[in-house]
């Protein structure tokens, strides 16, 4: 498995909604580098679970919080990132947990 797979998949995001999505429509959600495109999440997707092809791949860029330090009470922002869902071929899945 290449080393640049894991740099493109951060990790899974196993939410009450994500799971929801995983079971009705076969979808998976995870978060990605910021830079990694469609093409490349696909391949990374395909090469860390064998056996399994993606149908289809969308993305989006979601803000980072806004958080308030608790010692100095200063303004501060959490990084920004991208979040990726891939949709799998029927019949298919992916062991997460």
């Amino acid at each position: 498995m290449s080393y640049e797979v894991y740099h493109i998949i951060k990790k899974p995001i196993i939410t009450e909604e994500s799971q929801i999505q995983t079971a009705k429509a076969n979808q998976y959600t995870f978060q990605v580098a910021s830079n990694a495109n469609k093409i490349q999440i696909k391949r990374a997707v395909e090469t860390m679970f064998p056996g399994v092809h993606v149908v289809s791949v969308n993305t989006m860029n979601c803000k980072g919080k806004t958080r308030r330090n608790f010692r100095t009470r200063q303004l501060g922002k959490k990084a920004d990132w991208k979040k990726a869902i891939v949709t799998l071929r029927a019949g298919e899945k992916i062991e997460l947990v």
